[in-house]
């Protein structure tokens, strides 16, 4: 992450982690919080995240490749 956190293992995973290091949204299911994501990277980074999908995985997958191509995060 741009933050320097390192999160890995499945996009679900990787997600999920984000999640749980977040304020205010450990109760969301994770494609509601994916939905939160997109609009924050939106309101405060002025980026659009194009994220597709219709289950978690998907949602989760699409998230993370999304975050990579604008730079949220890198691959180590």
């Amino acid at each position: 992450m741009r933050d320097g956190r390192v999160l890995q293992g499945t996009a679900v995973q990787i997600v999920k982690g984000m999640q749980d290091i977040a304020f205010g949204v450990e109760r969301l299911p994770l494609g509601e919080y994916v939905d939160w994501v997109v609009a924050n990277a939106l309101r405060f980074e002025s980026l659009a995240l194009r994220v597709q999908g219709e289950t978690d995985e998907e949602k989760a997958a699409s998230l993370v490749d999304e975050m990579l191509r604008t730079g949220l995060a890198t691959r180590k």
